[in-house]
Formats: C-alpha cells, sequence, structure tokens
C-alpha cells in the first residue's frame, strides 16, 4: 500500500513541475537556513551541560555594592575562600582556575614560537569535577609535578604535528614545561576555551604570586562548588556569603563588609549572565537567542506556505481525482494517507537539497557565528535539529492540504460545483499576506541595522582615532624597561609622528573606581563610580581632545602628578560649579581640577557617556599609542617592532589599529546585520516564488478568459494589469501590515544604544517600492506570458 501511495505522489510531483520545483526548492532554501539557525539556538541553549555533573556544578559569583547606585559584578573570589567554604556541609568538593598571563603567555618549542592568549591555571581536581575526553596522554603527572602541562588536539597538530604530544617540552617565558596529555578541542558550547592548562600550584609556586593573591582584597580566581547529592541549596548563598564577610571584617572594630556578597550561580547560567571572565569567552545573551528561535520558524513557516497555497490552489484539479476513489471505495483515512505521503516525500527530497546547502553555506556560518560547527553526520544534535526541522514541515505543509484534499463531496465535484461549499481563495491570500509581511519587515529591518552601522562608523567620537596603532607593555615585565625610553625610540624614527602614553585604551576606557573621591560639596554619601584614566602630557595633543575649560597636563610640571582633568559628564553629575581650580582628591592625592575636556565616547554607544576622570600618574600607564606619518604606516610598524625586540626579547609585538579596537565594539551589530541580509533574501526569494506559482496557476486558469478578451480587443497591457492587480493588492496589504510591526521591533532593538538613529519615513518608502518593483517583476512575467499567447491555442478546445 505505501509503495502504490510513493508511486501516486512521484507521478503528481513530476507531473507538475513547475510547481513541484516551487515547492521543493523553496522549502530547502528555507529548511537550510532554519536547520542552521537551530544549531546556533541548540548551542546556546546547551552551553556546559554536556558534564555529567553540570546540575551538581555551581560557580561563586561575587556582587560588590560600591555605592548607593552601583553594584559592581565579577565571576572572580579571592583565593582563600577555596579552603573556608570546602568545610560547608553542602559542598562535595570546590575547584579554582585563573589566567595569570593577562598578556598572552609567551611559548616555544624548537621551530614554534607564539603568543597564547588561552592559557588556565587549575586546581589538581578540576578534571575531577569537569569532563574532558583525552586522546592523549594521561593526568596523573599533571596533579603531582608543577612543570606540566596539557593542550588542545588541535594545539598538538599545530605545534607539533600529531596528536601524540605527551613527553614534549614547551618553554614558557623561561621556564620548560612537559606536555602530559592531549585532549579533544573544547566543545563549541563551552564557556571553558583554554587551549592550554597548567596547574595552579606552578603558578602558586612564585613566592611573590602567593603573596600578593593569598588575601581576601585580591579577586582573581574563578572559584566552583560541587554540591552534594539531594541537598537544600536554599541557603547555600547566605553560607558562602557569611564566609566572605566575616573574612574581611574591619580589624579594628570587627564590624563585618556587608556590601559584598555571593552567589552561587548554576553552571548552565554563567553563558549569559553578562560578566567577564578573563578567557574573554564570548557572552551568550538569552533574549537575543528566543528571538532567533522564532526567527527560524518564521523563515520554515514561510517556505512551507508555498505548499499549502499551490496544494490548495490546485484543490479543484485534483477534486475528479479524489470523487472517483471514493466511489470506487477509497476511505477518508485511505485519500489523507496518499496526500500525507506526498508532504513527506516532498519534505524529504527538500531536506536532501537542504544538506547540500547546509555543507556548502557552514563555512559561512562559522564565521558569522565565531562558533566551529562541523558537517559531521555522527552528531547527535545536528540530528535532532534536522529531524525536528523536517517534522515541522511535515506537519505545516501536510495537515491542512490533506484534510482538504481527502474531504471532497464526490457528487458537488462530478457535478462540478463548488467542492468546498465556498470560496477557498481567502485562506490563500491570507497566506500570501503574511509572507510578505515576513518580507517586508525583513527588508526595513536590514534598512535600519544598516543605517544605524553607518551611523557609529561616521558619528563624531570627539577624538581622532584614524591611521594610530597602539600596544602594552606586558605587566609582569614594566618594572624592568623604561617606557620613557622606549617612546623616545619611538619619536626618533621619521616615520612617527606622535607617541603618546596611558593606562588605557582611548576606545575602550574599562577602568573604574569609586570611593576615593572627594571634592568641596560632596554630599557625606555620595560616592560616585567613575572611568578612570592615566595619561600624559601629550594625550590631548595626538587624540586631538577638545577642552571645553582650563587646560591639559604640561610637561615637567611636577604640581600636575596631584592634579586630575575631568569631563563635562563628571562636572554635570557632580554640581561642581566654576570647576577649574576647585579641590579634587583621588587615589588619596590631594590636588585640584585643572581641565574641563569636552565628552568623548570612550565606550560603545550602546552606554551614555559617564563621568571620567584622567589623571597623571606614569606607574598606571603601560600602552603605547602611536601616529606613523601619513603614508609611512609601515615602515612605523617595522621601527616599533624593531625597538620592541631591544627590549623585550622572545616575545613578537602585538599591536592593533584602533579603528580595529573600534569595530570589534560592534561585531554583535555587523553579524546581526548580515543575518538580517540573509533572512531577508531568503524571505524575499521564497515569497516571490509562491507569488510566482500562484500567478502562473491563475493564468493558467484564466486561459481561455484571456482568450476571448485578445480576440475582443484587449491589449496585452490591459490584460496584464488585470492579472497582476489582485496579487499587487495582496502586496500592499502585506506592506500596510508591516509598517507598525517593523516600526515596533526595529525602536525597541534601537532603544539598546544611547544613541541612535531615528527611523525616518523614506526608509519605508524604499523598501515600499521595493517590494512592488520584485512583486512587478514576479507576478508581470508571467502575466506577459499569458498575455502574448495566442487566442488560437487558448479557445480551439472549444
Amino acid at each position: 500500500m505505501i509503495s502504490n501511495y510513493l508511486k501516486l505522489a512521484i507521478r503528481n510531483l513530476l507531473k507538475n513541475k513547475v510547481s513541484s520545483f516551487i515547492n521543493i526548492g523553496g522549502l530547502a532554501v528555507g529548511m537550510a537556513v532554519a536547520v542552521l539557525i537551530l544549531l546556533w539556538v541548540q548551542n546556546e541553549l546547551s552551553f556546559d551541560t554536556y558534564h555529567e555533573k553540570a546540575h551538581r556544578i555551581r560557580q561563586i559569583i561575587t556582587h560588590n555594592k560600591v555605592n548607593k547606585e552601583d553594584t559592581w559584578h565579577w565571576a572572580t573570589t579571592p583565593l582563600p575562600l577555596a579552603e573556608q567554604i570546602k568545610q560547608l556541609p553542602e559542598i562535595e568538593a570546590v575547584t579554582r582556575v585563573t589566567g595569570p598571563f593577562w598578556n598572552g603567555a609567551s611559548m616555544k618549542t624548537d621551530s614554534w614560537t607564539s603568543i597564547e592568549k588561552k592559557v588556565a591555571c587549575v586546581d589538581e581536581n578540576w578534571f575531577e569535577m569537569f569532563d574532558y575526553k583525552l586522546v592523549d596522554g594521561n593526568l596523573n603527572e599533571f596533579a603531582r609535578n608543577p612543570r606540566s602541562i596539557i593542550m588542545t588536539e588541535s594545539k598538538a597538530m599545530q605545534i607539533f604535528g600529531s596528536t601524540k604530544a605527551s613527553g614534549k617540552i614547551i618553554r614558557i617565558d623561561t621556564l620548560d614545561y612537559m606536555v602530559r596529555a592531549v585532549f579533544k578541542d573544547n566543545p563549541t558550547n563551552s564557556s571553558f576555551q583554554y587551549d592550554f592548562i597548567l596547574p595552579m600550584a606552578a603558578y602558586l609556586s612564585n613566592p611573590k604570586n602567593l603573596e600578593n593573591d593569598n588575601n581576601w582584597n585580591n579577586y582573581n580566581y574563578e572559584t566552583f562548588i560541587l554540591l552534594k547529592q539531594g541537598v537544600d541549596i536554599s541557603k547555600i548563598d547566605q553560607k558562602v556569603t557569611r564566609v566572605i564577610q566575616y573574612a574581611g571584617r574591619d580589624e579594628k572594630t570587627g564590624e563585618i563588609n556587608k556590601d559584598i556578597t555571593l552567589e552561587a550561580e548554576p553552571l548552565a547560567a554563567i553563558h549569559t549572565d553578562g560578566i567577564g571572565r578573563f578567557t574573554g569567552a564570548p557572552q551568550g545573551n538569552a533574549k537575543t537567542t528566543y528571538v532567533f528561535l522564532a526567527l527560524a520558524l518564521i523563515i520554515l513557516l514561510t517556505a512551507c506556505i508555498n505548499y499549502v497555497n499551490l496544494a490548495t490552489a490546485r484543490a479543484s484539479l485534483r477534486a475528479k481525482e479524489v470523487s472517483v476513489k471514493k466511489i470506487i471505495g477509497a476511505g477518508y483515512t485511505q485519500l489523507f494517507i496518499q496526500f500525507m505521503v506526498e508532504s513527506i516525500l516532498m519534505c524529504t527530497i527538500a531536506l536532501l537539497i537542504a544538506l547540500g546547502l547546509i555543507y556548502s553555506l557552514l563555512p559561512v556560518f562559522n564565521n558569522l557565528t565565531d562558533k566551529n560547527f562541523t558537517p559531521d553526520l555522527t552528531n547527535l544534535t545536528l540530528w535532532q535539529v534536522l529531524t525536528g526541522t523536517t517534522l515541522m514541515s511535515v506537519l505545516l505543509t501536510g495537515v491542512y492540504p490533506s484534510i482538504l484534499l481527502s474531504s471532497f463531496q464526490p457528487i458537488r465535484a462530478l457535478k462540478g460545483l463548488n467542492i468546498l461549499k465556498s470560496n477557498n481563495s481567502s485562506f490563500r491570500k491570507t497566506l500570501v499576506v503574511v509572507q510578505f509581511v515576513v518580507s517586508s519587515v525583513f527588508l526595513i529591518a536590514t534598512l535600519v541595522v544598516f543605517q544605524q552601522i553607518e551611523f557609529i562608523r561616521s558619528m563624531k567620537l570627539g577624538y581622532e582615532k584614524a591611521n594610530i596603532f597602539e600596544f602594552t607593555i606586558p605587566w609582569n615585565i614594566r618594572e624592568k624597561i623604561d617606557i620613557q625610553t622606549v617612546k623616545s625610540r619611538l619619536l626618533s624614527e621619521t616615520s612617527v609622528e606622535g607617541v603618546t602614553l596611558a593606562s588605557q585604551n582611548i576606545v575602550e576606557i574599562k577602568s573604574s573606581h569609586s570611593g576615593s573621591l572627594d571634592w568641596d560639596g560632596r554630599p557625606a554619601d555620595f560616592e560616585p563610580t567613575v572611568a578612570q584614566l592615566s595619561a600624559e602630557y601629550d594625550f590631548q595633543n595626538l587624540f586631538a581632545l577638545k577642552m571645553a575649560d582650563g587646560r591639559w597636563f604640561e610637561q615637567n610640571n611636577t604640581a600636575d602628578n596631584d592634579n586630575v582633568v575631568l569631563n563635562e559628564a563628571a562636572i554635570r553629575k557632580f554640581k561642581i560649579k566654576n570647576p577649574v581650580g576647585k579641590r579634587f582628591n583621588l587615589h588619596g592625592r590631594k590636588g585640584i581640577i585643572i581641565g574641563v575636556v569636552k565628552d568623548f565616547h570612550y565606550k560603545s554607544v550602546h552606554e551614555r557617556i559617564e563621568p571620567l576622570v584622567v589623571f597623571n600618574s606614569s606607574n598606571w600607564r603601560g600602552s603605547v599609542f602611536v601616529k606613523p606619518a601619513r603614508g609611512k604606516e609601515q615602515q612605523a610598524i617595522r621601527a616599533s617592532e624593531k625597538i620592541w625586540s631591544e627590549f623585550i626579547l622572545n616575545r613578537p609585538l602585538e599591536y592593533k589599529f584602533l579603528n580595529e579596537t573600534y569595530n570589534n565594539l560592534y561585531k554583535t551589530e555587523q553579524r546581526t546585520a548580515t543575518l538580517f541580509n540573509a533572512f531577508a533574501i531568503v524571505a524575499v526569494v521564497v515569497s516571490c516564488l509562491g507569488l510566482f506559482g500562484l500567478a502562473a496557476f491563475a493564468a493558467e486558469q484564466r486561459t481561455k478568459e484571456i482568450g476571448i478578451r485578445k480576440v475582443l480587443g484587449a491589449s496585452v497591457a490591459g490584460i496584464t494589469v488585470l492579472l497582476s492587480t489582485d496579487f499587487l493588492k495582496l502586496v500592499g496589504i502585506a506592506f500596510v501590515c508591516a509598517i507598525p510591526l517593523s516600526y515596533y521591533f526595529m525602536d525597541k532593538w534601537l532603544q539598546d544604544f544611547a544613541y541612535h538613529i531615528t527611523i525616518q519615513w523614506w526608509f519605508y518608502a524604499f523598501i515600499g517600492l521595493l517590494i512592488f518593483v520584485i512583486s512587478i517583476a514576479t507576478v508581470g512575467f508571467q502575466s506577459i506570458k499569458a498575455a502574448l499567447t495566442n487566442p488560437v491555442k487558448s479557445l480551439k478546445a472549444e
């Protein structure tokens, strides 16, 4: 019986080649895009859950209330905390990880040298709590010998040309470490993207490191706990908080520090908690994940609409087939199964084509999402997504048409009466409107995102960043290097126009401070959070900062070592009138405000410009900013590399142009723009395919009418307008519906930016014109083709 259904389904697909092509092609494209998006969504929703003990693992998060307005959130805790909370009855084990190589670890072998960023030091029980699959070696010596290292298989292949790397030696700075094991590359849904792992004992064997970290004031370690089976975790936050509060109590008064609280956060939540971690692992966003899940389903629905539309439109052509089968004894269930088999066959063919598209598009998709999805047919996740997408397609395309086609009444159909007792075109028109609403919303969203990105690129930041590059002296060797000598050497190069030193990159100042600020008139309970920057006398000129009042720091003016420059936002928030010359204390330095710099964007435009304090302390400065002479960028870079190699051996220069740093702030927006471009193209193509199919069917149904009209004198233009008008009305209705929807969603998206564009009327005019041009081209082709048909051919059957 099933084989008979398959034969009938294949014959029907081959008989109606145009509609079959439209259905399968549109659905294949929709399925491919939906599968790629769903792979990403599934990856986001499953972060860190692959560990066997994930449901019992928590990370200790620190919340530091610095003032009435602000609470800082850290993923780190003090080193001694682990030993203290280990005593709590609810906790089975505690382990820690830290990233001591802030500027990357200088590694080398006989044939390889590199600065590696993804390096971590872990406690010896790290691998008892978290799951790693070893491909070579073992972890026995790792726990016993501090001079041990393990690495990912991709790094082993890169360095040694083989995953059999255990026993090999890697030098880190001046010490040799032996490779003890190689583990499979980190899954894409892991927050622990470490390429190299060392024992914590290796780092703490340095007496300076141990002395610096073994106190309750330095928060440099990520701490994870494993809860016992079946324990009551409702009071665990309170208990770990009590530990740190009592440990940090005032030695004289014994008063506990209630500003610090700890939270035991579930392992699966750390990907979307918005708290930065030392490895720089990309953070997720739960809202974005669910938005893209909805978009995947919308695109799949749009593709499935074509099948439903064409199947219901061609219902009258299959009415006699169904009626004859019913008369000779076919039951409702048999007919329903027949039409469901047709749907399943079409979806299966579309799935096979979609697989080819997925394999072709996966490299582009990986580059866009910064993931490493692999086309592995043994991957259970891939098959879960493929199966789910196919089943969804079968349900969307099969159920309604099958019910409709199998419910015809034989007598009405054979008499030529309305087989459905009503006009079914309203349903099809609604589906067409839905398709073009989706297409219009995507196109409008694409234009809004593009305009916002252009606004970001072209907006005045308040400083000059073009043609300037930056490099940083590693913090652990700054005491050994005279950074002023480095600057002087650079300034002596003819390819260098200017050089200045600072503590932070002006594009993104991350350092903030609260607590030591004081000025005349400050309310006793007002301790604001400010961004802080240490800069020298020529910083203002190099970046072309504008002064609103007063002056910048002066060269060789020792009094300026205690003085500060504030931005306009700080003056407004602190409510300081006539600020120049007023007292201002910072970090225990008692100075005055010597100037007010005009506000400039020192963070992403997602955030408003907040108070900034610029001070003049050479001990803080480790970033070198170089402005090459025009046209001599490469010479300036080579000169910097030469000078660097004289001061810092065995470590290549790492530099970055500020334009690149600035663009990196908006990677998410760039990806959003690219994704919306892809969504818009897919939605428009699929919608136009459906419109093309319906137009072709309408022209086919009205062949004799067109012939009669031509015989009576109708023109080609008149017939084209006649056939196109109904479809263009639907497109117009869809676009009108899309306007408020797109405005609502894109206005919400723009609110995430403190500085953004305003949605203009011409956005809608432009997209509306584009939609109508595309629709006219799609429908017009079929309309003109029908209008040009010789009426003799149309009417000869009469």
